[in-house]
């Protein structure tokens, strides 16, 4: 498996079946238990492409880190990687409701 991944999706996160999504986190998964020792980094453009709500981000974000994975966003308010400790947690489930209200239907 190549070192470097892209999936690309753009299928709504409304949407429960996201193949390339389930890809992505399935490849970052199994390079993890190949290389426990690596740093793995699951990236996306930004935190509202990662799910619809605010507990679906925080259960996705803390499946991750579970997993030894990094959560990395190349946009939006949290830009950056993802801390799940302390303040990083409490900033991450504030911003992931306001990109759930920002995206809900009007």
């Amino acid at each position: 498996m190549p070192r470097d991944k892209i999936f690309s999706e753009k299928i709504s996160t409304r949407v429960r079946v996201r193949p390339q999504f389930e890809a992505a986190l399935a490849a970052a998964r199994e390079i993890k238990a190949h290389a426990p020792h690596c740093r793995v980094i699951f990236t996306v453009n930004e935190m509202k492409r990662l799910g619809r709500d605010a507990s679906e981000l925080t259960a996705l974000a803390d499946h991750l880190t579970a997993h030894g994975l990094v959560l990395e966003m190349l946009a939006g308010p949290l830009q950056g990687m993802y801390d799940p400790s302390g303040p990083g947690r409490l900033l991450f489930g504030f911003f992931a409701d306001l990109a759930a209200r920002d995206d809900a239907p009007v």
